[in-house]
């Protein structure tokens, strides 16, 4: 039987950064069977203005389609640091992620949000599990999200792959932005989204984790995607879904390719060379 956690208030992510390195994992062939939750959250409207200047997004009576991560974000930290995670939440990484607008979100409504973790499996270099988030208003799901985190360990050559879709068509699409993306960026965007991993933050924090310099948050990137391509998607019935490729090194310039059909688009965020993969965007409705 499903166990049910509400919590009072957000958790604390620094305090759950600091104290990552004491969680290491369980080991365990199995997920804890709770659910963890949060009532009546009200979007504080200065700190949604602070996310949409850093991604690019306008400023308006909805929230932008990559915002209600970052209310649910905090219950994945929880989950993942829990004693009985079979995952070390140090190290682990964000894959792939995949969003789903059900309705446009007013900046005024209650959110209702729950989060729990499925689908413990193998990957060709470790184990990945996905933790899912829903946020309802009175009831009603109106926006759901499964991020998908891998934990590098004892490999698995027979696991099946979950590639990103083939971007040949995106051969022919030669313009796109390009973006300037400084040393601090990381630290911009931990200031609006509360994802200070040590990773993103600085060089100094980041080399000890296996990283050169630090390296862009990986949904800072995909809301950037999401923003510049907002004019040509819906405000609901939006599918998106993004895989995480090689990640974006502070300092560096990135270019956006996409291509457009009438109820899809497929985009490639890449080094201004196109020699680099960043991440693969596909939206559907």
């Amino acid at each position: 039987m499903t166990k049910e956690i509400t919590l009072e208030s957000a958790p604390d992510l620094r305090r759950i950064y600091a104290t990552a390195a004491l969680h290491r994992g369980s080991s365990s062939d199995t997920l804890p069977d709770v659910r963890w939750s949060r009532a009546g959250i009200r979007v504080d409207v200065d700190d949604l203005v602070a996310y949409a200047h850093v991604c690019g997004f306008p400023v308006s009576g909805t929230l932008p389609p990559t915002y209600p991560h970052l209310v649910s974000f905090p219950l994945q930290m929880t989950v993942m640091s829990g004693d009985r995670f079979p995952l070390p939440l140090l190290g682990t990484v964000h894959v792939e992620n995949r969003i789903e607008v059900v309705r446009p979100v007013d900046v005024e409504e209650q959110l209702d949000v729950s989060v729990w973790a499925q689908d413990l499996r193998p990957h060709r270099r470790g184990r990945q599990v996905d933790l899912v988030s829903e946020v309802a208003v009175r009831g009603e799901v109106v926006w759901r999200g499964v991020s998908t985190y891998l934990s590098r360990g004892s490999e698995h050559p027979d696991a099946e792959p979950a590639d990103p879709p083939s971007t040949v068509s995106l051969a022919a699409v030669t313009t796109g932005p390009q973006w300037r993306l400084g040393e601090g960026t990381g630290r911009a965007y931990a200031a609006v989204s509360g994802d200070w991993n040590p990773i993103h933050v600085h060089a100094l924090t980041a080399k000890p984790l296996g990283f050169p310099s630090a390296i862009a948050h990986g949904m800072y990137s995909y809301a950037r995607v999401l923003a510049s391509l907002g004019p040509r998607l819906p405000e609901a019935g939006l599918t998106s879904r993004v895989w995480f490729r090689k990640p974006v090194r502070l300092p560096s310039s990135v270019r956006l390719r996409t291509a457009f059909e009438p109820t899809r688009t497929l985009s490639v965020l890449e080094n201004v060379k196109g020699e680099l993969e960043h991440a693969v965007v596909e939206n559907s409705w």
